[in-house]
């Protein structure tokens, strides 16, 4: 009985943990920590090797990933040259894939892990499902998601040539 007691408790405590980690992400700003644990049932975990492919340029977008730990690449192969060029490296805290969540279209860049890396999936099956079950949680999701990408182009648009 005594086993089962020590296996509740740190379960409970990884379950904190995420709830934590998912607090301070900015996709979930304005979701309560009680709220939060509806997001964590919607997300899928799992881990990548080193060098390990997450998705390749032209696949078919149907998630966004939450680096929970270790370092993502995300790469382009340049037109002119065929050279694949390394634009953004994604840390723990920070997600990446987010276009797929309004559309499922191609990717537009490779990602692939630069070390062992554990990451959450956020599926447009699982935000719909939020939408519809958890009004209010899906409505702040989508709301966030909104606001991020439009300051990510923003910050495209005012960059000099």
């Amino acid at each position: 009985m005594r086993f089962l007691s020590v296996l509740n408790r740190i379960y409970d405590e990884e379950i904190l943990s995420k709830l934590g980690f998912l607090k301070g992400i900015r996709l979930f700003e304005g979701i309560r920590k009680r709220q939060l644990i509806h997001v964590l049932e919607s997300l899928q975990e799992r881990t990548y090797l080193k060098g390990e492919t997450i998705f390749a340029q032209g696949d078919i977008g149907r998630a966004l990933f939450i680096v929970f730990a270790g370092k993502i690449a995300l790469s382009r192969v340049d037109k002119a040259t065929q050279k694949s060029e390394v634009i953004a490296e994604v840390h723990p805290g920070e997600f990446f894939g987010e276009m797929a969540l309004l559309e499922e279209m191609p990717r537009t860049a490779t990602a692939h892990a630069m070390e062992d890396t554990k990451v959450f999936m956020l599926f447009k099956i699982k935000l719909e499902s939020l939408l519809f079950a958890r009004p209010k949680i899906g409505v702040n999701i989508a709301t966030q998601l909104a606001k991020i990408m439009s300051a990510r182009l923003r910050d495209m648009l005012e960059k000099p040539e």
